[in-house]
């Protein structure tokens, strides 16, 4: 045997142990996608190179006759895994189905039973002689059974080798050292099989080639991570957040980003990548500082922005290549206005909680306590007046109820709203209030857009509160009526005396509507905090009623306001804040 034909061999068994090994490593790593497809793929190798090196040492036998025939069959086998792992590497798994994977069967099947059966037809090759001088140890010339093979798996190698092309193209190289070790692994014993068809070399060179591939794909798995997550599983993770996703080089230029993020940028359609960053920014408020903020960012940094109108979340984290060098940044900007909403909605009800409480803790005792009292006082005196207080304090606990469940009810929320009437919704509250000798006026009528049920409460607060505290009294106790904003059920036991009768009047305004009195009004200086909570001129007040009308104002998009009416008493004016 002459040094070429020993090196030869030496090569070959090198490469049924390097394919082996990796065959080996990829069969361990079966759940990654792609992985199990690698290793057929390298056990058809490893096949193919064995029954090539058989004849290489039979020599001139007919054994080495039935050794090339089974190439063929582990040709095929190498091929189809290679396709099938390109496929599901580059996220095109969903194909392989078991009609697909029938029909890349037929090729391979006719071909190896063509090869089973040469012997009788001829079809694959020739076979002419065996020769000791021969380096497979037979003479053998190809014939178009054995091109129409040639030809199928080249089709599928050029297939293959199309998909990573495209694969790498569309994840803008972000894999380039696993393309680059896949594509040398296809490239070599491609190039060296071509070699030993189309020219004079009496070599399979192909097996060589391999040699390079077992060596390619073993870098790849134990040095680029090449099984530990396939592109595909990136793509799938990335592409499917709801977040943006940017990836920034040092130059400030755009390298990578999902549909998210390219939304956000406004460049949806296109890659982007490659562009400067700094441009695609600009929807962004403070779009420079928050450029000079990702250029120089050096450790993890999140913080809030906004954007039409919407909270976002951006965290910029800096990425660094094996040599621990910076080689650029990733943003990820995720939208949290709905967390932002339910976090103030949750404070909004917290404090509807915390006001509750202090109503029942607190405003409710009170009145308990007097009825407990008085009744224990009417266990001893058979006083009946005291029961009239025991009611009082009765209702006064029910007005408290009432009041304290509108405002849990009222809770900024978006509301239905239809056009109403303004004097049919007032006259309506009017009739659910105990308005005594009081009367109602209407100075002009009109509509606004107002869910009906809220602007009723409105409508029923303000009118307790004119007739309660609005009513005339003699000057001493004038200032005791500064609540105007108690919505006590009636007056208390010390409350005035010589009350009259007021006349409470309604009316539209260019931008809202107004209710007021001709009683005794509210003193200048009361009114800065008349519609803040506990509020109220009376013992028999809940503190809660111009509390309501204010809130009931606020989710309509109204303001509220209190002055004084033409005669002296007390005027609210509701107008619209758009």
């Amino acid at each position: 045997m002459t040094p070429i034909h020993l090196l030869y061999q030496g090569v070959l068994g090198a490469v049924c142990l390097a394919t082996g090994a990796v065959a080996v490593r990829a069969w361990q790593q079966r759940e990654e996608p792609g992985a199990a497809y690698l290793a057929i793929m390298n056990v058809g190798i490893v096949f193919w190179t064995f029954f090539t090196l058989l004849p290489t040492v039979l020599g001139a036998s007919p054994l080495s006759w039935v050794s090339l025939r089974l190439v063929i069959p582990f040709v095929t086998v190498g091929v189809f895994g290679l396709f099938a792992f390109t496929l599901e590497y580059t996220g095109r798994g969903k194909y392989l189905t078991r009609r697909s994977l029938a029909l890349l069967s037929v090729e391979p099947v006719l071909a190896t039973a063509v090869v089973l059966t040469n012997g009788t037809h001829g079809l694959m090759w020739t076979e002419t002689a065996l020769d000791p001088a021969a380096v497979y140890g037979v003479v053998r010339t190809f014939q178009v059974g054995f091109l129409i093979h040639t030809l199928y798996s080249y089709t599928l190698l050029v297939a293959a080798v199309v998909m990573i092309g495209l694969f790498a193209v569309r994840s803008d190289f972000l894999y380039q050292k696993q393309v680059v070790a896949f594509l040398f692994a296809i490239f070599v014993p491609w190039l060296g099989n071509v070699l030993y068809i189309f020219t004079p070399i009496q070599y399979d060179l192909s097996q060589v080639g391999f040699a390079v591939t077992g060596l390619s794909l073993g870098y790849a798995i134990t040095s680029v991570g090449f099984l530990d997550i396939t592109p595909v599983a990136r793509n799938t993770v990335v592409e499917t957040l709801q977040a943006g996703v940017f990836v920034i080089d040092t130059d400030g230029r755009l390298v990578d980003s999902n549909d998210e993020g390219r939304r956000l940028l406004g460049v949806e359609g296109r890659s982007a990548a490659g562009e400067p960053v700094e441009p695609l920014l600009a929807p962004f408020p403070d779009s420079d500082a928050l450029y000079e903020k990702i250029m120089t960012t050096r450790s993890d940094e999140s913080f809030e922005t906004t954007l039409n109108d919407r909270t976002f979340t951006v965290r910029i984290s800096p990425l660094y290549d094996q040599r621990d060098v910076l080689a650029g940044r990733v943003v990820l900007v995720n939208d949290i206005t709905e967390q932002v909403e339910q976090q103030r909605e949750l404070e909004h009800r917290n404090e509807q909680l915390d006001r509750f409480a202090r109503v029942v803790s607190h405003d409710l005792r009170n009145p308990l306590t007097v009825a407990s009292g008085k009744l224990e006082l009417f266990r001893q005196t058979r006083d009946d007046e005291l029961l009239a207080d025991v009611d009082d304090s009765h209702h006064r606990m029910e007005r408290l109820i009432s009041d304290v469940l509108t405002l849990t009810r009222t809770d900024g929320a978006d509301i239905e709203t239809t056009t109403v009437s303004v004097s049919a919704v007032a006259e309506a509250a009017w009739s659910n209030v105990d308005t005594g000798g009081a009367t109602l006026s209407v100075a002009s009528d009109g509509t606004v857009s107002a869910k009906r049920t809220l602007l009723m409460q409105l409508f029923e607060n303000l009118f307790r509160n004119c007739v309660e505290h609005g009513s005339t009294s003699d000057p001493t106790q004038s200032d005791d009526a500064v609540g105007h904003g108690s919505t006590g059920s009636r007056p208390g036991a010390d409350d005035a005396v010589d009350r009259d009768p007021v006349t409470v009047t309604i009316g539209t305004l260019p931008d809202g509507f107004f209710v007021e009195d001709d009683g005794v009004g509210i003193p200048e200086a009361a009114r800065a905090n008349l519609f803040e909570e506990g509020v109220s001129g009376t013992d028999a007040g809940t503190g809660l009623g111009l509390m309501i009308v204010d809130e009931v104002a606020t989710v309509h998009g109204w303001a509220t306001a209190v002055t004084a009416s033409e005669s002296g008493g007390a005027r609210f004016e509701i107008r619209s804040t758009s």
